[in-house]
């Protein structure tokens, strides 16, 4: 009977806890952007992806030109389409608003415990050693997932089905009457 009331009092202590659950303060999830260097994560990534904006910007070129293999000008139209994707991706990630959303969502996803606890967790070496590690792990999972659907849409079956899908589904909307 004792361990029933144990069980049933720490059931409703834990139910307590949760549902007191604070919400993040402004000025602890500032804290936690800033051990999370978040602003030199998002260029960092912006850096990162440019090989992706390289390869985005080449395939963009031979599409418009119908080329297999770029001349010297067509090469030259994709550097500076491939720089204007990386200005672009840098000016979002710098934008203060993009910041805030970014500080909202942390708010919205976390609790005033959880931001302290992550804050304790980074403020050592390990935890920014992980930190650093997640944000390159993170590009590479991104580089590797847009590579990866690339390389699987270019198969000319797989063109040929979201071919035939696509036309499906617009063929009751470009019928004539």
């Amino acid at each position: 009977m004792k361990i029933m009331q144990f069980i049933l009092t720490l059931s409703l202590c834990c139910i307590t806890v949760s549902s007191f659950a604070s919400p993040a303060t402004d000025k602890s999830v500032d804290k936690l952007m800033q051990l999370s260097n978040i602003s030199e994560i998002f260029k960092q990534s912006t850096r990162d992806m440019q090989p992706y904006f390289d390869d985005q910007a080449e395939a963009l070129v031979r599409q418009v030109t119908g080329a297999q293999t770029l001349n010297i000008d067509q090469q030259n139209a994709a550097l500076q389409i491939s720089a204007l994707y990386s200005d672009i991706q840098q000016q979002l990630v710098t934008d203060p608003e993009y910041l805030n959303m970014f500080k909202s969502l942390f708010k919205k996803t976390f609790t005033e415990e959880e931001v302290q606890a992550n804050i304790a967790f980074l403020s050592t070496p390990i935890g920014q050693s992980i930190n650093q590690k997640m944000n390159t792990l993170m590009t590479e999972v991104m580089q590797e997932t847009a590579k990866f659907s690339q390389e699987k849409m270019l198969k000319v079956e797989n063109q040929k089905a979201l071919k035939e899908k696509m036309e499906t589904i617009l063929k009751p909307i470009l019928q004539v009457e």
